[in-house]
Formats: structure tokens, sequence, C-alpha cells
């Protein structure tokens, strides 16, 4: 008996300094080169209903999205809906800079966290942009441990790599969303 009561109490010392010494922040950058100008992809960003087409997230969650407030504007947002139809969670346009930056603030059930996603924009000449995605977040303890060895964060890095891709097929002719299906919503070549 004292055996069990000591490994007992050695496991809970040692998740508890896991969850003390893995940090509760989350920070990375990722990054793709995308043939469209800035302006163009910019608006294909804060749209939240063409975002919603090339974005990874809808599909691979089984989810519904709509938008809420002006689209393309500040405080815009994009609701998820479960299969059922029930609200899980919400991303806001929290900041943008014309043709240069998207800042995108999430909430959602679950644990206590604070993920933030930036979209900023560096044109490389008039027909190209280096695109790249910053994404924050501050996950409460215990939470921080249990996401990470869940896998959570690491899956999390994987979507937004999907996300850049789907971005730069939907900007790209032949402009296609995340599932392949043409782009709506676009601006029809002069």
């Amino acid at each position: 008996m004292d055996i069990l009561v000591t490994v007992a109490i050695g496991a809970i010392l040692i998740i508890a300094l896991a969850v003390v010494l893995v940090p509760p922040e989350v920070d990375y950058e990722e990054r793709i080169l995308v043939a469209a100008p800035a302006p163009e992809i910019y608006d294909h960003i804060r749209y939240q209903s063409r975002l919603m087409q090339w974005s990874a997230w809808p599909s691979e969650t089984g989810s519904d999205c709509g938008v809420e407030g002006s689209d393309g504007a500040l405080g815009a947002k994009t609701i998820y809906l479960d299969r059922k139809g029930n609200r899980f969670g919400e991303q806001e346009v929290t900041r943008l800079e014309q043709d240069r930056l998207v800042e995108l603030t999430l909430t959602s059930k679950g644990p206590p966290q604070r993920p933030v996603v930036t979209f900023r924009l560096e044109p490389v000449d008039q027909q190209s942009t280096r695109v790249i995605l910053h994404f924050t977040n501050l996950i409460a303890r215990p939470f921080n441990l249990l996401l990470r060895v869940a896998g959570i964060v690491r899956w999390t890095r994987a979507m937004h790599v999907k996300d850049l891709e789907g971005l730069k097929r939907f900007a790209e002719p032949p402009h296609t969303g995340y599932a392949g299906t043409p782009a709506q919503g676009l601006p029809r070549a002069a």
C-alpha cells in the first residue's frame, strides 16, 4: 500500500511540475508565396464570406459558418455552428491595415484561451505577395499541458498550413475553394 501511495504522489508531482514547466503560450509563423497582388489577398482574408471558402476549418471540422456584422469591416464575425446548428465559436476581425494586415481573434467553447491569427501581407512585386500567418495563443493552465499532449497545438498548426494552401488556390487561377469548388464572390476581371 505504501508503494501505491508513493507512486500516486510521485505521479501527481510530475504532472504538477509539467503543468508549470510547459509554456502556456503558443507562438509560430507560417508563410506562403501567392501569385496575386496584396489588395486582392487582403480582401480574400478580411471578407469572412470569402475566407470560409478557402479555409480548411469548416470542411475539416464538419462545421457550418455564417457571417455577422458588416462583412470585411472591423467587428465582422464568422460564426461556427455544429451539425445541429448550435453556435460553438466565432472569429472576429479585430484589426485591419489596408492591403497589409488582417487580424482575427477567436473565441470558442472549451478550455480558456486567447487565440489570435494575424495575416501579414508583403508585396514581392505587383503580381505576387508573401503571406505570413502569425498565430499566438495563451492557454490557461492546466489546459496548456492537456492541449499539447492531446496534439491539438500540432493539429492547429497543420490546419494553418492548409489554410495558407487554400488561400493560394483561391487567389490564383483557376480560383477554387478548399474543397475544390469554384470560388464565389470574386470581382470579375475587366
